[in-house]
């Protein structure tokens, strides 16, 4: 009796503590030092520090991203990325002079995740190519960030 209950504890404790696991890695962020305006899904955001993370434990489509300043803060949906997260990092498509976020990967998450273009980036994004003498592809920006 006291074998079976002692078990029985023992698997208890042992799924506890796997799902405090899977929680903590499904409420990974990521911190990083922005140094240059950008915009992020319709939402205008100042440089400075700011965290990524779910808005939610158990929806990895939508994106917290909260900068230290009053209002900066936005919500954003993504899209499922074709690579796993290897670095911590938010990579940003630029046009001319402004910035859009573009993906966002946090390692230990399922993916890395993406941002679809709005109507303000593909608008930048002609007229980023109507002042250059050479049209060419956009510039993508990456910055590196560290996981919380």
């Amino acid at each position: 009796m006291k074998k079976q209950i002692t078990r029985t504890l023992l698997g208890f404790f042992a799924v506890l503590v796997l799902a405090a696991g899977a929680q903590a890695q499904a409420a990974r962020g990521l911190e990083v030092q922005i140094p240059f305006d950008f915009v992020a899904g319709q939402k205008q955001m100042p440089a400075g520090k700011y965290t990524v993370r779910r808005v939610r434990v158990d929806s990895a489509g939508a994106l917290l991203i909260k900068g230290e300043g009053k209002g900066s803060a936005a919500v954003v949906m993504t899209s499922t990325g074709d690579e796993n997260p290897a670095r911590a990092v938010l990579t940003f498509r630029q046009h001319g002079e402004r910035y859009f976020l573009a993906l966002v990967s946090i390692p230990g998450t399922a993916s890395v995740r993406e941002f679809a273009k709005s109507g303000a980036e593909r608008a930048a994004e002609r007229e980023s190519a109507k002042s250059k003498p050479e049209p060419g592809e956009s510039k993508t920006v990456t910055v590196a960030g560290r996981v919380q």
